[in-house]
């Protein structure tokens, strides 16, 4: 698994520890997640890099997906849902599947190109109404610099970008509706909720 456990097992650590002593929401993005869930009320849920599936929540129709076989076997003991072996930019599902598509902690381990394959698979797989849920660490780190910085270097991302690189991005192939940055103990996370721009909902 190289160092995605470790990393999962660190931040759950500092997490936990941050809220104990200051009474904050340790993972403030699943209740946000949870939220949205209820609102939307999803018939099919898509966990894009899923790694540990922390946003597996009971109750849904679940997929995730990874590219590394041992997140999968470790979500299948461990998980609600179900899981596959499989590349964000080659999704072998069928279009239009999906009423919620979650990018969570994924597009800081790709390069441009290869993110610009993940959102076009994305909106092949997405229902026409449906919602992308992406969620991204951006620059700069905040709080809790000295754990934020080996989470970082565990974490293996390559790409960390500036919210505005994302904005960017991902409005020139969505529709972004809702738009919300969460400081954490860590770092800030760029919250986007997007959907199918009108163009690519009727093609």
């Amino acid at each position: 698994m190289k160092t995605g456990w470790l990393f999962d097992q660190i931040q759950e650590l500092f997490a936990h520890a941050h809220g104990l002593t200051t009474g904050d929401v340790p993972y403030p993005l699943r209740s946000l997640i949870e939220r949205e869930y209820e609102r939307l009320d999803p018939r099919n849920i898509l966990d894009i890099g899923c790694r540990s599936s922390r946003y597996a929540l009971p109750g849904y129709d679940y997929l995730g997906i990874d590219p590394n076989s041992d997140h999968v076997t470790y979500c299948r003991r461990k998980r609600a849902g179900r899981f596959e072996e499989m590349s964000a930019g080659h999704l072998d599902v069928a279009d239009k599947t999906f009423d919620v598509v979650l990018c969570l902690s994924v597009a800081h381990h790709l390069p441009n190109d290869s993110l610009r394959r993940v959102c076009s698979e994305i909106k092949r797989v997405l229902r026409n109404d449906g919602v992308l849920i992406s969620a991204e660490p951006v620059w700069p780190v905040v709080r809790w610099k000295l754990a934020a910085g080996l989470l970082e270097c565990l974490d293996e991302g390559r790409w960390f970008r500036y919210e505005q690189d994302y904005i960017d991005m991902l409005g020139s192939e969505f529709l972004i509706e809702q738009r919300r940055t969460i400081t954490d103990q860590f770092s800030q996370t760029l919250l986007l909720l997007c959907c199918k721009k009108a163009s690519h909902a009727t093609g």
